[in-house]
């Protein structure tokens, strides 16, 4: 989940800061209306544009809305505004986060191993990283999979006479017989890979009938 306006900022807000477009854009990000909050918050801006809180919570604001890419310019600017680990972290986790709910695992992976980096206490955060590593290592082996099947030949006229040959002696329980010819047209064409499943089944057949 996406860090929300925590009880310590809301307090800082209603207690020291008079702005009232801060206040009720606090309100009215606690009562799910993300949208008027944005709205507030960019007013508060206007006025207050030093205020590093406001473009976190603004970021917020807008990650809750699917506004990604608007999000994280907020989460980077507030990054480069705090000096304090914990907060430069915050930034980090939140733009890692939104990154992994819209499924973009590389990119979230690098600002979450950053958020540990400087909170590595974080909990949450080492969670999250944990899942993005994950998704990206199963993201690129997905990848991989693709290119290899891409770069892949068709299979030559050759070797769908030879597939459609084995298929015939299958077919008369002859699974030795075709599985051999497979082998054997293999060695002489590579594009009878495109077969690897069908040899492997019937070379597993043809052990148990040896």
């Amino acid at each position: 989940m996406i860090k929300g306006l925590s009880t310590y900022l809301v307090a800082i807000f209603l207690i020291f800061i008079s702005n009232e477009d801060i206040k009720k854009g606090n309100e009215a990000y606690e009562n799910a209306d993300y949208a008027q909050a944005e709205e507030l918050y960019r007013a508060a801006l206007e006025s207050d544009p030093d205020n590093a809180q406001i473009y976190f919570n603004l970021g917020n604001a807008l990650a809750k809305q699917g506004k990604v890419e608007e999000a994280i310019q907020m989460y980077l600017q507030y990054g480069s505004m705090v000096e304090n680990p914990d907060e430069k972290a915050q930034a980090e986790y939140n733009i890692g986060t939104v990154l992994s709910e819209s499924q973009q695992w590389k990119p979230a992976l690098q600002h979450l191993r950053n958020s540990l980096k400087l909170n590595p206490t974080d909990i949450e955060a080492q969670h999250n990283f944990e899942r993005a590593l994950a998704e990206s290592q199963n993201e690129e082996e997905e990848q991989q999979q693709q290119d290899q099947n891409q770069e892949q030949e068709p299979p030559s006229e050759y070797a769908k006479a030879m597939k459609k040959r084995a298929e015939e002696l299958v077919s008369q329980e002859k699974y030795q017989e075709a599985f051999q010819l497979m082998q054997q047209a293999l060695q002489v064409d590579q594009t009878v890979q495109n077969y690897n499943q069908f040899i492997n089944r019937i070379g597993a057949v043809s052990e148990i009938d040896s």
